[in-house]
């Protein structure tokens, strides 16, 4: 079978293809930097925000006119500063047992054999604590919930069925609900 085009014409041919995919490779490169400026984008504006607020504090700072004006800007920056702090820690005192004690007093019971891979805490009204982890037997996970109930910290404990009869291959979850 012999080539019809002339050599020419097929150097011609050759040359458009080799042009179209350079011209796809650098769309597609394109396209990779546009994709890669948006997702900096936001990282970026939040940097430059932080960086004016710096610089408007401190020139509001320096061009302070008087020494009671001054005074009275740090006291409300201090006031303000507090408020934010108290409440961040308003759920953390208002509780009337704290996060970690519930937790110590579930640890506290735990078996030997039985270990804990996460432990899960959510407050609010009903606060419920989630404890996953792998025991050596199904006794294990049974005697960790009855230590539990009897412990007197909690009003509900429960674990999975699948769990209690070994279906799970050792791994268990148990809910704690209603901590006192």
């Amino acid at each position: 079978m012999s080539n019809v085009l002339p050599k020419e014409a097929l150097q011609a041919e050759w040359n458009k293809f080799r042009n179209r995919a350079v011209l796809v490779g650098a769309l597609v490169l394109l396209g990779t930097a546009a994709l890669s400026a948006l997702t900096l984008l936001p990282a970026h504006v939040a940097l430059e925000v932080e960086k004016t607020i710096a610089a408007g504090d401190s020139a509001a700072e320096s061009a302070a006119p008087s020494g009671a004006d001054q005074q009275a800007k740090s006291e409300r920056s201090d006031v303000a500063r507090a408020r934010a702090l108290l409440d961040g820690i308003t759920p953390v005192v208002s509780a009337t047992s704290s996060p970690t004690e519930v937790i110590s007093a579930a640890l506290a019971v735990r078996p030997s054999g039985v270990r804990i891979e996460r432990i899960t805490l959510v407050s609010g009204d009903k606060r419920t604590i989630t404890i996953d982890g792998v025991s050596q037997g199904r006794e294990d996970i049974n005697q960790y919930k009855e230590a539990l109930s009897k412990s007197g910290r909690f009003k509900s404990v429960s674990v999975p069925v699948g769990a209690l009869v070994g279906a799970e291959g050792g791994k268990f979850t148990i809910t704690l609900s209603d901590t006192l």
